[in-house]
């Protein structure tokens, strides 16, 4: 079964905030059909994920997104492996709200703010629980353990790959010159290791002890004062057993 079941989605649905989206989203999004070969979704849900995160995200971050599902996209290709389109753009372009103060929750990580957010987007457009439980899966774990996510399925796998590449670099074995260079073109890097570096940082000094255990975790201990101490050994003897 499914983290949520069909009737507390369809509930949850009914109950969250509209996320208001223009009418002319179409040409609001300013999606370029194909990048390095790669078709990019036209369809509504895509086109109305790509405004909102172009509406919600700094140029450097949305650019980011774009990157990531195209460099995505090329990687399963390279392991012929199918997937949804639309759902894997949804995952993708809206993959690190979650770093952003707006959707950010008190304690939360800023995975699981980011999956909240996109499976809200998903709920609000009418979409299937299973396929917002699919987005939210593909962002969460995006930067997890890849034995986990690539048990999530494809649209998962290419959230990770697609964003790992973008931010570690590409396997010049997986993908040509010519496919990055492209992919560079449509979406420019905008300064992002900086950029990137610095929202990441701000995020710790928001939030210091919201990452145990988690990808950004060291970035916390380095930058962040206030970080709660936690290990194994701590946890075990705390227990609550008289021995």
């Amino acid at each position: 079964m499914n983290r949520r079941t069909l009737l507390r989605m369809s509930a949850a649905a009914a109950l969250l905030p509209r996320i208001s989206l223009p009418a002319d989203s179409a040409q609001r999004a300013d999606l370029p059909a194909e990048v390095a070969g790669v078709r990019l979704p036209q369809s509504d849900l895509a086109l109305a994920a790509a405004t909102f995160a172009r509406q919600s995200c700094p140029d450097f971050l949305f650019n980011h997104c774009m990157r990531t599902f195209t460099f995505g996209v090329l990687l399963l290709q390279r392991r012929r492996l199918a997937f949804d389109a639309d759902t894997a753009f949804v995952a993708a372009a809206l993959h690190d709200l979650g770093l952003l103060p707006q959707f950010e929750s008190a304690h939360g990580s800023f995975e699981i703010d980011g999956a909240d957010a996109a499976e809200k987007f998903m709920l609000q457009r009418q979409r299937s629980a299973a396929d917002a439980d699919r987005v939210w899966h593909a962002v969460e774990m995006h930067d997890g353990k890849w034995a986990l996510t690539a048990r999530q399925g494809p649209e998962a796998m290419l959230v990770s790959l697609g964003a790992g590449t973008d931010v570690d670099g590409p396997d010049p074995e997986e993908l040509e010159a010519r496919q990055i260079a492209e992919v560079l073109a449509a979406f420019p890097r905008r300064q992002f290791k900086q950029r990137f570096t610095s929202l990441l940082i701000a995020h710790c000094e928001r939030k210091p002890n919201s990452q145990h255990a988690t990808w950004l975790e060291g970035v916390c201990r380095v930058h962040a004062t206030g970080v709660e101490a936690d290990s194994v050994e701590q946890r075990i003897a705390a227990a609550n057993f008289p021995e």
